[in-house]
């Protein structure tokens, strides 16, 4: 039997005009809090009405790209914006992110992390900094929401009891380098299973296909949890509509302006007005600060601090190439028969190096964490690679010329299946700005962001690391590549609406609430996303974002007269 994906979207024709809560944009922050204000609804039979806008459409387990053309099929352009990948072009900092329900969970690589204790004693508003205060280590009492996240998200320690070559690899990269390889906790599952809400999950398959969206039912998206939970409760999921701007209305509620997308790729966009007594702007970084920066061009007052505070949490890329060990991370597509019985990629991502854990200057910690492609991206990167190092890294050592030379073909035996991604985490200075363009979108205003120096601390690291190995470590491919320019990409642009004590220093408040210029906060507004981080936090942010949404969440809740969190209902989706 066929496993088939279960849709959430509600059709375009059942919206209504007016909600009494109205969540922009579906990925975590939003997700979270449709979910959570979805079931008090319901326990308290408050009777609420709650829509989630995403301008992105909806993508079934099963129908996401596989193959280069079908992801370049799915590249978001103004002919195509409904396409599920972005990547935002700037001066100095390119972004990648996601557009389709559920969120960047689409295609990011599952990391649940939970950042080190100081990174909430630099710049949080001091309720974050009482709870994990409250105990002489860790994160004190923020690890309620934490802990609530991870377990809705299904976490687990993946690697743990795996067999999986990549393992080997990066523990012998991390023992040179003096680091010991803890394993992460992942949302992928290894058991089969379905959900309370009738989600079909299998166990990871290892072909190490998240990155584009993941067809095998492993992969623990909003669109496996949090999402179902919501529609399962009444809350109504709305596809293609992109929210431009939001301004108060004379009764108290507020209106919200944008497009309803259809036709052809979404190419047609009518416009649609809303009205809701309180909304949420969880479209992301650049998606909320540019409703902001919008909507206050045309007159509703905002913090001065509005767009400022970006941060790209310091992402930065590298590549074990071609070292004398192999590591099996050329992924395959659930379309491909025989790579199966040769190559166990595993998840994405399911192991990390920690470094600089005594420092007491954040700026001198940084995260490393293995890392391969998706089958969409191993073609395109294998003979990229091989130019690469004919051009600048060439080799006189037979065995691994006869490595480079297999991999004019996708082999088992190449210089790629010897090789190994990393994802590289720093505190960069999170002093960017997001600014308005002319034609209205977001644009990012950093020029230092690619010359500071961590960078090179890093490249110091594990450049010697690698070559014990018998690889050859290549810095930043994005960096390499003159099309590109000297720039930072980033998966994890965070920051521009920042929380904050008071409206001089930042967007929100503890809660979410936009602050007024005279410091109040407005009735009815808030932003739950990684718009309000205030400062790089050295690792992969989503379960961050999460818990800020699930206290958040706790706190709406409380405003709205709605009954507290109850873990017997919700803790999960078993």
């Amino acid at each position: 039997m066929t496993d088939t994906a279960q849709r959430l979207a509600s059709p375009a024709d059942a919206r209504a005009d007016d909600y009494d809560v109205v969540i922009v944009g579906s990925g975590y922050g939003g997700a979270i809090t449709a979910a959570r204000l979805g079931v008090a609804n319901a326990t308290g039979r408050a009777g609420l009405r709650i829509a989630v806008l995403e301008r992105g459409a909806e993508h079934p387990t099963g129908t996401f790209p596989e193959s280069q053309e079908s992801v370049l099929a799915q590249i978001h352009s103004p002919l195509n914006p409904l396409g599920i990948f972005q990547i935002d072009r700037n001066k100095s900092v390119d972004v990648i992110r996601a557009s389709g329900l559920g969120g960047t969970s689409l295609m990011n690589f599952n990391v649940a992390i939970v950042p080190d204790r100081e990174v909430f004693q630099a710049s949080w508003p001091r309720p974050f900094r009482e709870l994990v205060e409250s105990a002489p280590a860790g994160i004190g009492d923020l690890t309620t929401y934490f802990d609530r996240a991870a377990r809705m998200l299904g976490a687990n320690r993946f690697a743990e009891g795996e067999n999986l070559a990549r393992l080997g690899v990066f523990e012998a990269i991390a023992k040179n380098a003096g680091a010991e390889v803890v394993p992460l906790s992942i949302t992928v599952e290894k058991q089969d299973r379905v959900t309370r809400y009738g989600v079909q999950r299998h166990a990871c398959p290892m072909h190490g296909g998240d990155g584009t969206g993941d067809n095998s039912f492993s992969k623990n998206t909003l669109m496996t949890n949090y999402l179902p939970m919501a529609r399962h409760y009444g809350v109504e999921l709305f596809t293609c509509v992109e929210i431009e701007r939001v301004e108060p209305g004379d009764d108290g509620r507020w209106r919200l302006i944008g497009v309803r997308r259809s036709g052809p790729g979404g190419r047609t966009a009518t416009p649609v007005t809303l009205t809701a007594r309180r909304v949420v702007l969880s479209a992301g970084s650049l998606g909320t600060n540019g409703i902001l920066l919008r909507s206050r061009d045309a007159g509703l007052g905002l913090s001065r601090r509005l767009g400022k505070n970006f941060s790209g949490n310091g992402d930065n890329f590298g590549i074990a190439y071609n070292t004398d060990m192999r590591t099996d991370t050329q992924a395959w597509a659930t379309g491909d028969g025989p790579p199966r019985s040769e190559l166990r990629c595993g998840p994405s991502i399911t192991v990390a190096m920690r470094f600089g854990a005594d420092q007491s200057d954040l700026r001198k910690r940084f995260t490393v964490e293995d890392l391969s492609l998706p089958r969409a991206l191993v073609d395109v990167f294998r003979v990229g690679l091989m130019g690469l190092a004919a051009a600048k890294y060439p080799d006189t050592k037979p065995a691994r010329i006869n490595r480079w030379r297999r991999d004019i073909t996708f082999n088992v035996d190449g210089a790629m299946n010897h090789s190994l991604g990393f994802l590289i985490m720093v505190h960069d200075n999170s002093d960017g700005e997001l600014v308005l363009r002319r034609d209205g979108s977001v644009g990012i205003d950093w020029p230092g962001a690619p010359t500071e120096r961590m960078y090179g601390d890093v490249d110091e690291v594990l450049k010697p690391a690698v070559e014990a190995i018998g690889g050859t470590y290549i810095r930043n491919p994005w960096w390499a590549n003159t099309m590109f320019g000297n720039h930072l990409l980033t998966a994890h642009p965070m920051g521009g609406a920042a929380t904050s004590d008071n409206v001089d220093g930042g967007v929100v408040d503890h809660a979410g609430r936009v602050f007024t210029p005279d410091g109040g906060t407005y009735d009815g507004l808030y932003v739950v996303d990684g718009s309000v981080i205030p400062r790089a936090i050295g690792v992969n942010p989503f379960l961050t974002i999460s818990m800020f949404a699930e206290r958040a969440a706790d706190e709406l809740r409380a405003e709205l007269g709605l009954p507290a969190y109850d873990p017997e209902r919700e803790a999960d989706d078993h």
